[in-house]
């Protein structure tokens, strides 16, 4: 390809992105580009193969197959995380350190970004045969970023609320209760059980105890229920609101640390030994 042909082929590229960018933003699709007038004489082949020249040239990154996101000076404003995580997987939903840090309920600044999903997921690493696991867990690398998807049944995946992350791009977020719930579900990737009813405990005053309440109970996990029943009446709330948790049933021992060994100590209101 001589010099003519190749300063075309890229001015084409550059004019594909700023139709692409206007029209949908910095993320897209290789079906919202073919959707664009000027793509309307292309060919899906000949399609990626301008997007591969672009990818080389470093005017974009291939997020995965068919997504892309722009790299050039061509756009210059910041790229928010969540719509990134937001075009490597659906469904998705930021969750956990994401969400807490979102409500205000933590001042860490979490070094990935972390979302629930129903999916089944497979990093780009896990494809050549090794995972990229920086803290014991899988993390998708994109964009400079890093990501953590976190696996949740489709019955469980509930307790959510939208926001705009920038002029184009919604993500969902779990809600106020439902990030405080995953710290009882989840009180591994927070630290413990004891950091997680710390956390729960400054959040207090700013969720809906009651949601709160209704959650746990909608989640069906006997463990979960307990605990965070315990511990609810421990930081004061009252009795009464905490009924619906008390009275589910669950058979069997519940420690309120699970890697903790047990002790003599049951509370048998909660029916749960108190080995924290």
């Amino acid at each position: 390809m001589n010099e003519i042909q190749t300063n075309y082929s890229a001015s084409q590229g550059v004019r594909l992105l700023e139709k692409a960018i206007n029209e949908y933003g910095p993320i897209f699709s290789l079906e919202q580009i073919a959707s664009l007038p000027i793509s309307q004489n292309k060919t899906k082949n000949q399609l990626l193969k301008l997007v591969s020249k672009l990818a080389r040239s470093g005017w974009i990154e291939i997020l995965k197959r068919g997504k892309y996101v722009v790299k050039s000076p061509i756009y210059s404003s910041e790229i928010h995380p969540f719509a990134i995580a937001n075009a490597l997987l659906q469904p998705i939903a930021i969750s956990h350190w994401s969400a807490l840090a979102y409500h205000g309920f933590s001042t860490q600044n979490p070094v990935m970004t972390q979302a629930s999903t129903t999916c089944n997921v497979i990093t780009p690493e896990m494809r050549l045969g090794k995972a990229y696991s920086p803290r014991g867990r899988a993390a998708w690398r994109a964009y400079g970023m890093e990501f953590e998807f976190i696996h949740e049944k489709k019955e469980r995946f509930w307790g959510f609320q939208n926001i705009w992350v920038n002029d184009w791009y919604q993500a969902s977020i779990t809600d106020r209760e439902r990030s405080v719930l995953d710290l009882f579900i989840r009180p591994d990737i927070f630290g413990g059980i004891r950091a997680s009813s710390e956390i729960m405990e400054l959040s207090l005053p700013q969720i809906d105890q009651a949601k709160l309440v209704e959650y746990a109970i909608k989640y069906k996990n006997g463990a979960v229920i307990k605990r965070i029943g315990c511990l609810l009446e421990k930081m004061g709330i009252n009795r009464q609101l905490l009924l619906p948790l008390a009275e589910f049933p669950v058979s069997g021992k519940i420690l309120l640390d699970s890697s903790k060994p047990e002790n003599n100590k049951l509370n048998k209101f909660w029916q749960i030994i108190e080995n924290v």
